[in-house]
């Protein structure tokens, strides 16, 4: 499961499939169920960006981390990311990403495994586009993956996310995914 800090998307690719930002915009929250007012949304070169604004993360991170990591870090990884939580509490916002990225805990690192996403926008001709994310890794199972079905369970899964934790606006900018 990943928090979706950043998502990208071709301006080539919307422009070729004639897909409008505002089109754009209601495919990715119905289809991904993101709360678009999480992310700062942005042109960079030939990309469309949409990134999670530090204000969200600042003020939303922890209190979210502190309810979500109990529930799903029972047994293995509690020391983990108890040591997390107390790093980040003393870690300038600045800084949250690089520690990302270092990899050094199991429960907080990006995940270059995540798959993009192609959505279908809801127009006649039935363009598609692909969203590529980058996704800070929150929780990873072990164990076997029985597949048969699973995009269905997992957009449940994701449902349950917005219904348990309500109270925490980055809630609605978690994908439940398979990875590795």
């Amino acid at each position: 499961m990943g928090l979706a800090h950043e998502m990208r998307i071709s301006l080539d690719g919307m422009r070729k499939e004639k897909i409008s930002k505002e089109e754009l915009r209601q495919g990715i929250q119905e289809s991904l169920l993101f709360d678009l007012t999480l992310y700062d949304e942005a042109e960079m070169g030939e990309y469309l960006l949409f990134t999670i604004k530090n204000e969200v993360l600042e003020t939303g991170l922890i209190p979210f981390l502190e309810v979500l990591y109990p529930m799903v870090y029972r047994e293995h990884g509690v020391e983990d990311y108890r040591n997390l939580l107390k790093q980040l509490r003393s870690t300038p916002l600045a800084e949250w990403l690089n520690l990302a990225q270092e990899d050094r805990h199991y429960a907080f690192q990006f995940d270059r495994y995540g798959k993009s996403d192609y959505i279908r926008i809801p127009k006649d001709f039935r363009p598609v586009i692909r969203v590529h994310p980058n996704y800070l890794m929150l929780y990873a199972g072990s164990g076997k993956i029985a597949t048969e079905g699973i995009e269905d369970f997992m957009r449940f899964f994701k449902l349950c996310i917005h219904a348990t934790f309500k109270e925490h606006p980055l809630a609605k900018a978690i994908r439940v995914y398979i990875t590795g």
